[in-house]
């Protein structure tokens, strides 16, 4: 039996339908210059109004207006309005007024005892409708569907609409991998459909497009070589071969989430922070990112770059119960194995006796040897330790003496325990792994 639509629910689409239906009629105008927003008020008298808007998720002051027989009139006859999202507030930065700014430019506010009335701009009193079903949960799609080029419409496609998924048919095992692949590419492809990046109006508004979703939960592998991937994929849809202002602030004001998502990620996502550093940070000219912090990217991702596979670390001295310097420089194997742990780390005592089983197996075989330097000074339960779980590799420690330079800060990890492999010629060529992928890392260096 189909759904009858009730009274109340036919009387809200269509109030909405008939107000998108007339500011379609406004958006076909041509953009003149000048605006003239008088704003009526029962309650407020404060001297001066300001007028704000967004930009890059930061809030602005574009205009002021003095109080006036019981009004506030922002008023300019030469300056065009950008399209977007615009706040009337006061010297403390109270918001008193939300509205929007599209096409009309020339309205009233009337202030009664519980509402805002919008005289002249349909697009407002819609508006004013939308963030009433915002906070009620309600669903928003008839903003878009109804007016899918206004700017509310884009920003609700863009906020509030996720993109739709195709059903992938997965079947057998061999089914389920294929569609796998599908679905993830599906991801990567089109999770962001629904946002134009190509709408400077989107710059103006509040849109906040969850990075962290994307590139954390949704994006698989995660690698990050799939991670710097799909950064360009997403750059491609801001910016094009000859980006605008707005589109390169539109890319930084992007850029600097990503910073800010992968400065402190799990070390493996090093190379993702360094990428970003060197190929958009340190070349980047827009004031979203400033001198100060860009000083700072730079100077963290130096940090993380001397770790990274291929890199050369200096030679490491360390020394064990009876004060006797263990070199990189001197192991006799192919490859040595840095483990930098905590004795009274919970996680160090899942792990060390994985690595030892690991050693005891493997050690001839793939012809590596075994620094494991304690980075804290507990003397008595790092004895313990290596006492009770018959860790019979080289076993140095800070607490008999310190190295001849600091590991946690040269290698750049706050956690234990911290895994690097190097060679004889002191390389890395692994780094930040899980214990349980030693033999596919060792296999791959025997490839």
């Amino acid at each position: 039996m189909p759904q009858i639509l009730n009274m109340k629910q036919f009387t809200r689409t269509l109030f909405i339908f008939c107000f998108i239906f007339l500011s379609l009629i406004t958006f076909s105008q041509p953009t003149t210059k000048g605006y003239d927003i008088v704003f009526n008020t029962q309650n407020i008298n404060d001297p001066y109004l300001y007028l704000t808007n967004i930009y890059a998720n930061k809030t602005t002051i574009v205009d002021s207006a003095k109080f006036v027989k019981k009004q506030y009139v922002f008023k300019n006859a030469k300056q065009v309005l950008p399209s977007g999202f615009y706040f009337i507030q006061t010297k403390n930065g109270d918001v008193l007024v939300e509205l929007i700014i599209d096409k009309t430019r020339i309205f009233t506010i009337n202030e009664t005892d519980d509402t805002l009335i919008f005289m002249n701009s349909d697009e407002n009193t819609v508006f004013q409708s939308f963030k009433k079903d915002v906070l009620e949960e309600k669903d928003l799609r008839i903003y878009y569907e109804t007016a899918p080029e206004s700017l509310l419409g884009k920003f609700v496609l863009a906020q509030f609409i996720p993109v739709s998924i195709p059903e992938f048919f997965w079947g057998s095992h061999e089914g389920r991998e294929a569609a796998a692949k599908k679905y993830f590419q599906f991801i990567i492809d089109h999770y962001f459909d629904n946002i134009d990046f190509t709408d400077i109006r989107l710059m103006y508004t509040s849109l906040d497009v969850d990075l962290k979703d994307f590139f954390k939960v949704q994006l698989y592998p995660q690698t990050p070589e799939n991670v710097i991937s799909s950064i360009e994929n997403l750059f491609r849809r801001i910016v094009d071969e000859k980006p605008t202002p707005v589109q390169l602030d539109m890319q930084d004001l992007y850029l600097k989430k990503l910073i800010h998502l992968y400065r402190n990620a799990d070390p493996i996502f090093d190379t993702v922070f360094v990428y970003l550093v060197d190929n958009y940070v340190t070349k980047t000219t827009t004031d979203l990112i400033s001198d100060s912090e860009r000083t700072l990217f730079k100077r963290i991702a130096d940090r993380k770059r001397r770790t990274l596979v291929g890199q050369t670390i200096p030679v490491f001295v360390s020394y064990t119960n009876e004060h006797y310097p263990i070199s990189t420089a001197e192991m006799p194997a192919k490859y040595t194995i840095l483990w930098f742990w905590d004795p009274d780390c919970d996680h160090c005592h899942e792990e060390t006796p994985k690595l030892c089983e690991f050693y005891s197996k493997y050690q001839n075989l793939y012809d590596f040897n075994v620094i494991a330097c304690s980075v804290t000074e507990d003397y008595d339960r790092w004895i313990a330790f290596i006492t009770e779980h018959h860790l019979e590799w080289f076993n140095t420690s800070y607490s008999i003496e310190a190295p001849n330079y600091d590991a946690v800060d040269y290698f750049n990890f706050d956690q234990t325990p911290a895994i690097f492999i190097i060679d004889k010629q002191q390389k890395i060529v692994a780094r930040q792994f899980p214990v349980d992928d030693l033999i596919e890392i060792f296999e791959s260096l025997h490839d």
